[in-house]
């Protein structure tokens, strides 16, 4: 049975500093790792993928939607939202450098698709985009996840 996760505030960072693209996931997944939803071994999962399959997460301007495959390492669905204060860049010609990254880690398919478009949903907006990169406090934060998890 699918289960449908909502966002929370200490998912979503704003603004912080990552060195480069390794960093940039493993900074953005770091509340996934604190709330024990995901282990490292899921961080290292997204790195390797990418490492192995390109720059594939970048998947329009400015936006990476770093995931693996379900796993042991993923203890419970989940998604994290980073904005970076200095964009990094991935390797992707067309959509680099990257502002804003975005995590997802699910215990299944069914549940990998769920999430997938709730955050689609809301990314698919361009003002929400604009918003988002926007953002600099808590309160911003707080309207922002209460948009994604189909409030208001």
């Amino acid at each position: 049975m699918a289960t449908n996760p909502n966002l929370s505030i200490d998912q979503v960072q704003l603004k912080v500093h990552a060195d480069d693209w390794e960093d940039a996931i493993k900074v953005a997944a770091q509340p996934l790792v604190d709330s024990d939803n995901i282990t490292d071994g899921y961080v290292n999962a997204m790195i390797q993928s990418v490492k192995k399959l390109g720059p594939y997460i970048v998947i329009a301007p400015g936006l990476a939607l770093g995931h693996a495959r379900p796993s042991a390492d993923v203890h419970r669905t989940g998604f994290a939202i980073a904005t970076l204060r200095d964009p990094v860049k991935f390797g992707n010609k067309d959509n680099d450098p990257v502002d804003l990254v975005v995590i997802l880690a699910s215990v299944s398919d069914t549940d990998h698709l769920a999430l997938l478009q709730k955050i689609v949903a809301f990314l698919n907006e361009p003002s929400n985009l604009k918003v988002l990169r926007n953002a600099t406090t808590s309160v911003e934060a707080q309207k922002i996840v209460n948009q994604i998890n189909g409030g208001n």
